[in-house]
């Protein structure tokens, strides 16, 4: 029988290479606190350290049988671990940078719906407040807005006085200062 706690490192390695599952328990016994410590220190997250480590001992014994110790186990872990938590932080970083990403795309969207909808909206509630003008009023106004017309062609075309024009003119744009209140200044550049 085997006194696996007094083997060297390059005997355990070894046997380890040949598949021996207490040489390799040994190891994992001797260094997997070790690295738990300094992986969690780099990590400053104790489950993905514990994650990291158990990575380690995986991959040492999935590749067990090609597995050539050069110096010595506290040599090899040592890089080992280096390696695990380089990779793990870069992970970190990217994904980091991928969920920022993410985020300011779906802040730009959420941004760019809500102000189509509050554009949407705002130009309905206008339509509304125009059309509920009284007829003769109304049809002044879109004269004078939407189609761009003097207030002299206007008063020509409907045969009333340019005062007059000017009179439905100024009581619409009255309903829609009471009606808009802040946004009045801001409906002025639509219409």
């Amino acid at each position: 029988m085997i006194t696996y706690s007094g083997l060297s490192d390059r005997e355990l390695a070894d046997l380890l290479r040949i598949g021996d599952d207490a040489a390799f328990k040994v190891i994992y016994q001797k260094y997997w606190g070790k690295l738990l410590v300094v992986a969690g220190r780099r990590l400053n997250d104790i489950e993905e350290a514990e994650e990291a480590v158990q990575d380690i001992f995986l991959n040492l014994w999935k590749r067990r049988e090609s597995f050539n110790l050069k110096i010595g186990f506290d040599n090899y872990f040592a890089v080992a671990i280096k390696f695990e938590v380089i990779n793990r932080l870069a992970k970190r970083a990217r994904e980091s940078q991928r969920n920022n990403a993410f985020a300011e795309t779906l802040a730009g969207q959420q941004k760019n719906a809500f102000e189509r909808f509050d554009f949407d909206m705002l130009q309905k509630q206008l339509e509304h407040t125009i059309s509920s003008l009284p007829p003769k009023c109304q049809l002044i106004f879109r004269m004078s807005r939407e189609k761009g017309e003097t207030n002299k062609k206007i008063a020509l075309e409907l045969q009333i006085s340019e005062k007059a024009v000017e009179k439905h003119i100024t009581h619409a744009l009255k309903i829609l200062k009471t009606r808009f209140r802040v946004l009045f200044a801001l409906l002025i550049f639509f219409i």
